[in-house]
């Protein structure tokens, strides 16, 4: 009884020993590539912070302008963001009805889900023949 309760700590000293240890080397080793994969010029220092704010902002990006074939009809720029506004509700309204539109069973019912599943199903519930 003792001598395999010393045979289990022994093995259980030398396995964690033998992870520990190559667990030191990896660390070393990746230390070591680590200090030899840097840049040659050293240590790259980020640029310090400012410590005010800057006094003006940024002047901001001018939009993009968007042009529009109309067919020959000038279009202001309210009717043109009436027109964005209708085109994305319309895109997003569609996206959620698409899901409905395209199942062909109930969310989480996999009763149909193919012919396999169903088949193997079907043997799962029959008892085999006796022979």
């Amino acid at each position: 009884m003792t001598t395999d309760l010393q045979f289990g700590l022994q093995l259980t000293v030398v396995g964690m020993g033998t992870v520990f240890l190559l667990l030191a080397v990896l660390m070393i080793v990746l230390t070591l590539i680590g200090r030899l994969d840097r840049p040659a010029g050293g240590e790259t220092v980020p640029p310090p912070l400012p410590d005010h704010a800057p006094e003006s902002p940024p002047a901001p990006a001018k939009p993009p302008v968007l042009q529009v074939l109309s067919g020959g009809q000038d279009l202001d720029a309210d009717t043109l963001a009436a027109i964005a506004v209708a085109v994305i509700t319309h895109r997003d309204v569609r996206r959620q009805q698409a899901a409905p539109v395209m199942r062909t069973h109930q969310p989480g019912s996999l009763q149909h889900a193919s012919r396999w599943v169903t088949l193997g199903r079907a043997l799962q519930n029959q008892t085999p023949p006796k022979r």
